[in-house]
């Protein structure tokens, strides 16, 4: 699993585990842990849980069949043949979106050998700079136009097992009133994949004369392709951004395709949208510094001013890389300029903004003025660093000429306000979830959080339970069997840890000999309901004890102890029974056990 989540998360040891920033959900602490002995992951903060294969599946939004299969591919792992021979695992078995992916696929390679053969699209390509390894690296393609192409593509694709409704599901063919024809026609194509580098749509460009169509048109919007979570090149971008910890945002496939090119491979483009906060926050995964190449024209200039209004919701640093007005990346390179000339005059995403937004403050009318000062300090106060917010605002002081004290209280002002807001947004929510709580009361997460995170006067005894059931199960686990609990305690532990218990020592009766315990914790997981699975994978990175028998002994007593009045009760009602039942060999058993008992809690001074 180390291996696995340390392609998407920076993760440092620290103790017996490894930890980093989850990239679940946005946060300045390290709570997402990972626990190599076991195997998991777990999220403080977030509360995501799992294995190598639940991790996979919630970062690639893939199920948990897609993400096993993801998994056998990437580590070329060797299956038994009757899980190859098996219905879940056959190729034949695909969903739909396994379908999809498969005919976009298909479809690239066919448009790549379009390519290579149409003279006046490859010279095109040639023409804008692009080499041959380019071409064969992006997969870049052409759809040549006319009927016959359309009828030579049913052909050729259905030797590759696709059919007509396959590619008119997938919206690279359309079926018109009177024939078949595909909006990508006459368009040089560029495949995009996804993170896990399955095919999943395609950007196409027109580049004959007198063509007067869209310049760029992209797949359609489907479960399979979501441009706002997209980002061309991603997939083969990716390891060069963790090598470097940097990476580069361009706006258009040939400025991307151009950048990787000429060395810079860790290069990704949006896909003809605007950058989101999905596109940072996945970025964020891999870099701690991105760079952004947009055109130097003012549509440019303006999507990085947006850019600069929600980046910091991604814990990520942005720098902005002023090209001249009338260059992109594919240009400037094409005519040998050096891109490190513009990379070391690159300027901080909030110095560009305040500079850009600042510009000739005071030539501007009173009305504007306002706005913009607004508009400044308001992404100024969205920075979470003190420090960092003061030397923004004395440079946006200085551009606008305006008092930093000013600012200052404008800033103070804002602040006020989201915070007002906020709490109005907490009492919603708190209203929110006490109802959710209401519903779900029930369910055994909610009642096992509220016996666990409670400060009731029972938290004590509640996390020594805690850490008596994670020492039980890694000591089961491990096969020690010197860690287990007297059945006449069992009744003094909560239900919901009875019943824990009670499928752990089921679990390990019946899985025989095996002495690695690594597996078996995962095989045992998976013989939990989700809930539990969750709950033992949280106790579990939260207490790894691994205790002696008279450590364990210890926890007991004090267990014990909390519990002392309701355990001398229990003693003497069984002793009734007994005694009822004209059974003396129980009833001693236990005055036995209750002696010892006692005399256990007496030297350690716990009664």
């Amino acid at each position: 699993i180390v291996d696995v989540v340390s392609g998407y998360v920076q993760i440092h040891p620290i103790g017996l585990y490894l930890k980093g920033s989850c990239p679940f959900h946005s946060e300045k602490d390290a709570s997402f842990t990972v626990s190599p002995d076991k195997q998991i992951f777990y999220c403080f903060g977030c509360h995501a849980s799992g294995d190598a294969i639940a991790f996979i599946a919630k970062i690639e939004n893939l199920n948990q069949l897609q993400a096993a299969k993801f998994l056998v591919e990437r580590y070329r792992i060797e299956l038994p043949q009757e899980l190859q021979n098996s219905r879940s695992f056959s190729s034949e078995n695909t969903e739909e979106k396994d379908t999809y992916f498969a005919v976009c696929k298909a479809f690239a390679l066919w448009s790549n050998q379009q390519l290579l053969n149409d003279k006046i699209a490859l010279d095109y390509i040639k023409s804008r700079g692009i080499n041959d390894e380019s071409i064969n690296n992006f997969l870049i393609g052409y759809f040549p136009g006319g009927v016959a192409k359309i009828n030579r593509l049913l052909k050729d694709m259905a030797k590759e097992g696709v059919l007509l409704k396959d590619l008119l599901e997938s919206g690279l063919l359309v079926e018109g009133r009177s024939n078949i024809y595909s909006p990508f026609e006459e368009r040089i194509l560029f495949p995009i994949r996804d993170s896990v580098n399955r095919f999943c749509g395609f950007g196409g460009r027109i580049f004959k004369d007198g063509d007067d169509r869209p310049k760029y048109y992209n797949s359609r919007e489907s479960d399979g392709f979501i441009k706002g979570k997209l980002l061309f090149a991603f997939d083969s971008a990716k390891k060069s951004m963790q090598e470097k910890g940097v990476g580069f945002l361009v706006e258009g496939y040939l400025d991307c395709i151009m950048m990787a090119q000429y060395g810079y491979k860790n290069t990704v483009a949006t896909l003809g949208t605007a950058c989101t906060v999905d596109h940072l926050k996945q970025l964020s995964r891999y870099i701690k510094a991105l760079y952004v190449l947009y055109d130097g024209d003012k549509a440019g200039q303006n999507a990085i001013l947006r850019l600069a209004e929600f980046c910091w919701e991604a814990k990520l640093d942005l720098h902005v890389i002023q090209l001249p007005a009338e260059d992109d990346p594919a240009s400037l390179l094409q005519k040998g300029i050096n891109m490190e000339l513009f990379i070391q005059k690159s300027l901080d995403i909030f110095n560009f903004f305040i500079n850009s937004l600042g510009a000739n403050f005071q030539q501007k009318a009173l009305a504007e003025k306002i706005f913009l000062a607004e508009k400044i300090v308001g992404v100024i106060a969205k920075i979470g660093d003190p420090f960092k917010r003061d030397l923004l605002l004395s440079q946006a002081s200085m551009v606008m000429n305006l008092p930093f004290d000013s600012l200052k209280s404008l800033l103070g002002r804002q602040k006020q306000k989201k915070i007002s807001n906020d709490q109005y947004l907490t009492q919603v929510y708190d209203v929110k979830s006490q109802s959710e709580k209401l519903m779900t009361e029930n369910s055994y997460t909610s009642q096992l959080e509220v016996e666990l995170d409670g400060e009731a006067a029972g938290s004590d005894l509640n996390l020594l339970e805690e850490k008596i059931f994670s020492v039980i199960l890694d000591g089961e686990l491990k096969m020690r069997g010197d860690v287990r609990l007297d059945d006449y305690l069992l009744p003094y532990f909560s239900e919901n840890f009875q019943k824990l218990l009670k499928k752990l020592y089921d679990f390990v009766r019946n899985c025989g000999d095996s002495q690695d315990s690594k597996n078996l914790f995962l095989r045992f997981l998976d013989s939990l309901e989700l809930d539990e699975k969750n709950f033992v994978i949280k106790l579990s990175v939260k207490h790894c004890i691994d205790l002696s028998k008279e450590a364990f002994d210890q926890l007991v007593f004090k267990f014990c102890k909390i519990n002392w009045r309701f355990i001398v009760q229990g003693i003497k009602d069984e002793m009734a029974k007994a005694k009822e039942m004209n059974n003396p060999t129980r009833l001693n058993d236990l005055l036995v056990k209750f002696l010892k008992l006692k005399e256990g809690m007496q030297s350690r001074g716990l009664i």
